[in-house]
């Protein structure tokens, strides 16, 4: 059986949703295009980078102060409303977790060892960021038309948040491995990155969960 949501006032809030999720997988681009200019040294796109996340974040937090208004401005059931706000808080913590990682990669030059050894993981680990950002809009875009399918590919989702904590934990050991040869600055701001790099692939994952919870509602 297919299971959609009726079609009225909740088309502006999916349609918002799906924005925030467009906008979101702009960010990942652009921080993939950040820890590009890192890697072969380019400051003019590591700084263009860096402005474009902290803009798309600005424009994902305008959104959903948007949507939040729909929201508790309409008569929607208390547990649906409930389900899209916390859909939508995971959203944008997962665009923040961006911005927060651009930050860190730029708040000092990163050592050049340090970079050259993280290479290979650091270009797979935004790689499973991306596409799961590209999972979440599909999934995000099915919302309307049948929660059911959009929660396999949330099941997508989760399984790629897995992956990236495979890689996470691969990082992190490397990175302790070179830690006699790295000043203890640039360790501690490598795994901070690293971390907020984990906290987009975990609030992505959050939103799954958060859809699970609007799918329970609904067939209650």
């Amino acid at each position: 059986m297919v299971l959609k949501i009726r079609i009225n006032r909740e088309q502006e809030v999916f349609d918002k949703l799906i924005k925030i999720g467009e906008d979101l997988k702009t960010t990942a681009e652009a921080l993939r295009q950040l820890i590009n200019a890192l890697l072969v040294k380019d400051d003019d796109m590591k700084n263009s980078s860096l402005i474009k996340i902290k803009s798309l974040n600005e424009k994902i937090s305008m959104t959903r102060e948007e949507l939040l208004s729909v929201i508790y401005s309409e008569a929607f059931l208390p547990d649906f409303k409930e389900a899209i706000v916390m859909l939508t808080q995971d959203l944008y913590r997962a665009s923040a977790s961006a911005k927060d990682a651009g930050r860190a990669l730029t708040a000092r030059r990163v050592d050049e060892k340090c970079l050259t050894t993280l290479k290979e993981s650091l270009l797979s680990y935004i790689s499973i960021i991306l596409e799961a950002s590209d999972k979440v809009v599909l999934m995000l875009s099915l919302l309307p038309k049948d929660i059911a399918s959009a929660l396999k590919v949330g099941k997508e989702v989760q399984m790629l948040e897995r992956s990236g904590d495979e890689i996470k934990d691969m990082i992190i050991t490397r990175l302790y491995d070179m830690e006699d040869s790295l000043h203890l600055i640039t360790l501690l701001q490598t795994r901070d990155a690293i971390f907020f790099l984990d906290d987009i692939l975990d609030s992505m994952e959050s939103a799954v969960l958060s859809i699970e919870i609007l799918y329970a509602t609904l067939k209650s």
